[in-house]
């Protein structure tokens, strides 16, 4: 098994399912193959969500200010007929790796990856729900309290047939995300800014204000 950065890294520079420079990627369908996996709970975590080889190329040598960052939260809105109720949200990457994060676990019974993120009346409660990409990868964010959002899964990252340490989130056989700063915008977690993930397709392209990424299962 690869450990070194440098074979997930090439995902940043290919597509995944091209075959390009031999690299190929698989899903996993089942919790147990997760960390921290209780067979009786059927139940793999909690952990985060972190950015791993991340590539900011707009930097001397490709350097990310952001490499290593953990999963956090916010919400996008509250329902329109009952304000006071918070209803869906999304997960961030957190602005500094002291903040606020946000676990998520694979649940064995539903086959869900799923968050623990606020919901419901008031300022909501802490509770877990599952996660998927907004209606399609190409708009990316993964979120949760959407019944229209695309399966989110793990995938393992092969390297001419060796696969490359860790668990990398995706949908639809993608793996390479694009993160940006929220700039102004603080999640109702702990009021401090964050980054934004999407999801990337091949017809994507990255922005200037962008960094590719992989996101990577901790502990994986």
């Amino acid at each position: 098994m690869f450990t070194s950065g440098i074979f997930a890294s090439l995902f940043l520079l290919a597509s995944a399912q091209s075959g390009k420079r031999g690299l190929f990627i698989e899903a996993v369908t089942d919790c147990s193959q997760f960390p921290l996996y209780n067979n009786e709970t059927m139940i793999a975590g909690p952990w985060t969500i972190k950015v791993d080889n991340c590539y900011n190329g707009t930097a001397p040598q490709g350097v990310c200010s952001i490499e290593g960052f953990e999963s956090g939260s916010d919400i996008t809105r509250q329902r329109d007929d009952r304000p006071d109720t918070i209803e869906h949200g999304f997960i961030t990457i957190v602005s500094n790796n002291d903040n606020i994060k946000t676990n998520l676990r694979c649940n064995g019974a539903l086959n869900t990856i799923e968050a623990y993120v606020l919901s419901g009346p008031g300022a909501g409660a802490l509770d877990w729900h599952a996660v998927g990409i907004d209606h399609h990868p190409s708009t990316g964010r993964l979120v949760w309290g959407k019944p229209k959002a695309e399966p989110v899964q793990a995938y393992r990252h092969y390297h001419r047939g060796v696969p490359v340490e860790g668990l990398f989130l995706g949908s639809n056989d993608e793996t390479n995300w694009a993160v940006h700063s929220s700039r102004k915008d603080v999640s109702i977690m702990d009021m401090k800014t964050y980054w934004v993930m999407r999801l990337m397709i091949p017809e994507t392209r990255i922005r200037e204000d962008e960094f590719r990424t992989l996101i990577r299962i901790d502990g994986s």
